[in-house]
């Protein structure tokens, strides 16, 4: 058996010429309406412009032809395209409408929601804007795409798109809707694609992604454990008076060991051990893979293990993570003093789980952990947890994209699994095999100054229509093997 994508894959089929001449002489105007897209606030931890940017989204399903439906009364809504054209094959598509807060404004070098067009050093031309790279950037190249063939030629696949506003605060709504739905979104495969590429143009293909578990953790004044009663108190009472912060920082010490490792008890009996797969796919990705360049494109200073290239990529993919993403507590503000002693704190915690481990286990094990060592009075809020989601390195969708990158003069990366986190697992609770991949380059997601880069962006959309072809003649042979 061949490793990617089985032993008897035909090769890439490309889109006739007419499709590709289409997409270069039209992308001036569909980079417009990526920025157009972009330039729409949809901050789900907010709500600000969510439920605007969905109808723009519906809109442009519509135009295309597909019939679309907005589905749920709370939350932020799904939109779901459905274009059947006939075909023998079916896609689904899996796209996010919504984005994270802008963070720091000051620390932007343009407006976020402008979606400027800015030369960055070293990476070239690129529009920079919330949402560019995560994921509105690929969401609009997608739809681009598919008009554009529509109108030069015939669509070799029916596609069924479901696009979520609620990535960024844990896909509740997403996940409900593929749930019960499961009639509907029959297919022979689906896809996640986004802007891949490295920064030496070099494009991934993704099987996996980790699941989440993100809690809020609270400790408060207590008669149990002590601190003020409501509201903040002199810091001079400090000497007498139990503080809430130092329980708080005290319990989220034990949670990892002296390398941040997860050290809650018990979690590591949950972790599966990587397949022979997994490693062969892993040993052949550190023979390219660049340390250096990786630490440029998160960016960080160093990695906080000195290990071989095989070894750290199997820390990345297969090992669960506990970490802090933001901690808050009495006086905050930047330059002034304020003595006090507060009532409260809380932290912003995510765990990420790989295979096996799963959200109930693992929250039943953090509440026992602990317990165990006197901090069973803090309360934890549990925000839309999902697990971990695999796709097998043989399945069909996998050499469909992979060799459709090839056609581009491009030789894809595999990655077993990401260390991101998409509700994933749901393709496979229906039966269809999930990856994520595409051209064009982009990054800075969730910080400031998220980009992608614009001829990163044409790419993208020539890679896809190159992908629509292969899978439809990919899935075809499968049949008639």
């Amino acid at each position: 058996m061949n490793l990617i994508g089985g032993d008897s894959f035909p090769g890439a089929m490309k889109a006739p010429p007419e499709v590709y001449k289409a997409l270069e002489s039209r992308f001036p105007e569909q980079l417009e309406r990526a920025r157009q897209l972009i330039r729409q606030p949809s901050v789900s931890a907010t709500g600000e412009g969510v439920r605007e940017c969905a109808e723009i989204v519906r809109q442009r399903m519509e135009e295309i032809g597909f019939k679309t439906t907005v589905w749920g009364e709370k939350g932020h809504p799904v939109v779901y395209g459905d274009l059947d054209v006939g075909a023998d094959v079916t896609l689904l598509e899996y796209e996010m409408y919504d984005v994270q807060p802008v963070g720091n404004r000051q620390e932007w070098m343009c407006d976020p929601f402008a979606a400027e067009v800015r030369e960055l050093e070293g990476i070239g031309k690129c529009v920079v804007g919330r949402g560019t790279y995560n994921s509105k950037g690929a969401l609009s190249g997608h739809l681009e795409t598919w008009r554009t063939i529509r109108d030069v030629d015939e669509l070799p696949v029916n596609l069924k798109i479901i696009a979520e506003g609620e990535e960024e605060i844990s896909s509740e709504n997403f996940i409900k809707f593929v749930r019960g739905h499961k009639a509907e979104l029959r297919g022979d495969g689906a896809i996640a694609n986004d802007f891949t590429e490295d920064l030496k143009g070099v494009p991934s293909v993704i099987l996996g992604v980790k699941g989440c578990l993100y809690l809020t953790i609270w400790s408060r004044g207590s008669k149990a454990a002590g601190g003020p009663t409501v509201g903040e108190i002199h810091s001079s009472h400090a000497v007498w008076v139990s503080s809430p912060v130092w329980r708080l920082v005290k319990a989220l010490d034990t949670l990892v060991d002296e390398d941040q490792r997860p050290a809650i008890d018990g979690i590591w009996k949950d972790v599966a051990p990587p397949s022979k797969a997994d490693l062969r796919l892993t040993a052949e990705l550190a023979k390219r893979f660049d340390p250096r360049m990786a630490l440029q494109e998160m960016p960080a200073f160093r990695y906080k293990y000195d290990l071989p290239k095989e070894k750290l990529l199997g820390k990345y993919f297969f090992e669960p993570t506990v970490n802090i993403a933001g901690i808050y507590a009495g006086y905050t503000e930047h330059g002034g003093t304020k003595t006090v002693l507060p009532h409260q704190a809380y932290a912003k915690v995510d765990i990420r789980l790989v295979p096996k481990m799963t959200v109930e286990g693992t929250l039943r094990k953090l509440r026992a952990h602990l317990k165990e060592r006197g901090f069973g009075d803090l309360e934890i809020e549990v925000h839309g947890p999902y697990g971990p989601g695999r796709t097998s390195p043989d399945e069909w969708i996998v050499g469909a994209a992979t060799t459709s990158l090839r056609e581009h003069g491009k030789d894809p990366e595999v990655w077993p699994t990401s260390g991101g986190t998409m509700p994933a697992f749901v393709f496979a609770e229906i039966g269809v095999p999930w990856i994520a991949s595409g051209l064009g380059h982009g990054g800075r997601a969730h910080a400031p100054n998220e980009y992608a880069t614009v001829d990163g962006m044409l790419r993208f959309n020539l890679g896809e229509a190159t992908f629509v072809y292969t899978a439809s003649d990919a899935a075809k042979r499968r049949r008639a093997a």
